[in-house]
């Protein structure tokens, strides 16, 4: 009875998924769509779109499996698949956290200039890291409690630009950023794809962690699609708004996008320097939320015997302990490369985005697939089902098109290696058994 109280409700479920959206992703959008212009609009409407239906796979999951998580869903569709997936999905989330923090980071570049430096940066992101593990050690609790708060915070900033900015929106403005790229129109549209698709990273973060939530068939489609719509309706509003509110140059040289905005708004500077520290608080709050989806989808690829059975224990509170801590060892490593190349954050941020990004395409494709078999073994037809695999796999596969070919190269190696090292690691094992 004790550790079921400790479950989530309705409430805290929808709070899982805004923070793990709108703390991560919010924030950095409206400096990274700048490059391109207020076109992303349309990127915008369309990357929704996809997102909608890939959300849609998770919802429709939740009613059908017993465990709707990615990797469960992979192993579903063919135990082999099932391991690679679940690779891809726990290491391409390890590289979207660092990123996290690294947004959150960017925020307070404007009160510690000194951020900016590769060392500085790196040094300052793996200090966070073990904290946050030490945090999520003693439990779901306390995790929900700071970041309902940072990320409630962070809303209200975000929210009161989507509409108080109005007031201060230019259509002239707007249309003067249309385009700043230099591309053609449809290159534009599909330049934005990437760090949109990053944005909503996280429709699945209530589905992955539904050990953790009260009665999950019922709670976790609810939860899924009520938090999807509300970070959708934030999204769209309050970037949108911006491209309205300032030059195109102006939004890509602030790291604090919504500080600058609110600030406008208020004309007051202190507001602005309030509103930066709260939504570096929130963004790097948000990583609490991704730090256990990311612990509780290792432990579900080796509880399939896919990953080490490290990653399978839990502690008293039910925390996946063993697998926070080598997943922590992991992003610490991710970190020093990051230094090692000599990353600002800006370059850091779009280096790990772009990478996490793509590892986490090939989970989400065969997320849909698990659904159609499902439906194929139980013998069901369902017309809307398949529509709804179908437009969740245009959007995921649209992802891969709006790739450079050097990020596409730079997946390829990343994946023939960790997936050499994968087998002989479990080869070897097999021949010690």
């Amino acid at each position: 009875m004790s550790n079921e109280g400790k479950k989530l409700g309705l409430i805290g479920a929808v709070f899982l998924i805004v923070s793990s959206l709108a703390g991560s992703g919010v924030i950095a959008l409206p400096q990274q769509l700048a490059a391109t212009g207020a076109i992303t609009a349309v990127s915008f409407l369309l990357v929704t779109l996809g997102a909608l239906f890939l959300t849609l796979v998770y919802v429709r999951a939740g009613t059908r499996f017993e465990d709707p998580s990615p990797t469960a869903l992979a192993a579903y569709v063919n135990p082999l698949l099932g391991a690679k997936s679940g690779f891809f999905y726990v290491y391409g989330n390890l590289i979207s956290n660092v990123s996290i923090l690294i947004a959150g980071l960017g925020y307070l570049n404007m009160f510690v200039p000194a951020l900016n430096h590769s060392v500085v940066l790196g040094l300052t992101v793996i200090i966070l890291i073990w904290v946050f593990i030490a945090m999520s050690l003693r439990g779901v609790g306390i995790i929900t409690k700071v970041v309902s708060i940072t990320v409630t915070m962070l809303l209200i900033s975000v929210i009161l630009t989507g509409l108080a900015g109005w007031i201060d929106f230019s259509p002239t403005q707007f249309k003067a950023n249309w385009n700043v790229s230099g591309l053609s129109n449809g290159k534009a549209v599909m330049s934005g794809f990437a760090v949109l698709i990053f944005a909503f990273v996280g429709v699945e973060s209530v589905a992955t962690n539904s050990a953790l939530i009260r009665n999950p068939k019922k709670i976790v489609p609810l939860a899924t699609i009520v938090g999807f719509i509300i970070v959708a309706i934030i999204y769209i509003a309050s970037t949108t708004v911006i491209e309205g509110m300032f030059p195109a140059k102006a939004i890509q040289d602030a790291p604090a996008s919504f500080a600058m905005s609110m600030q406008k708004i208020f004309h007051s500077t202190i507001v602005g320097d309030a509103v930066s520290l709260v939504m570096s608080i929130a963004c790097i709050a948000s990583f609490l939320v991704w730090n256990l989806s990311s612990a509780s989808a290792a432990k579900t690829s080796a509880d399939h015997g896919y990953l080490p059975k490290a990653y399978a224990y839990t502690n008293k509170h039910g925390i996946n302990s063993k697998g926070l801590v080598i997943n922590g060892v992991i992003m610490t490593v991710i970190e020093l490369i990051l230094m090692m190349l000599g990353s600002n954050i800006a370059a850091a941020f779009n280096i790990t985005v772009t990478i996490s990004v793509l590892l986490l395409l090939f989970p989400y494709f065969w997320s849909g697939i698990a659904l159609l078999k499902k439906n194929q073994m139980d013998g069901k037809k369902s017309i809307a089902d398949l529509l709804i695999v179908l437009l969740s796999s245009i959007f995921i596969i649209s992802a891969f098109v709006s790739a450079t070919l050097d990020e596409m190269w730079l997946v390829v190696v990343l994946v023939l290696v960790v997936m050499g090292a994968y087998s002989l690691i479990f080869a070897g094992r097999e021949k010690t058994v």
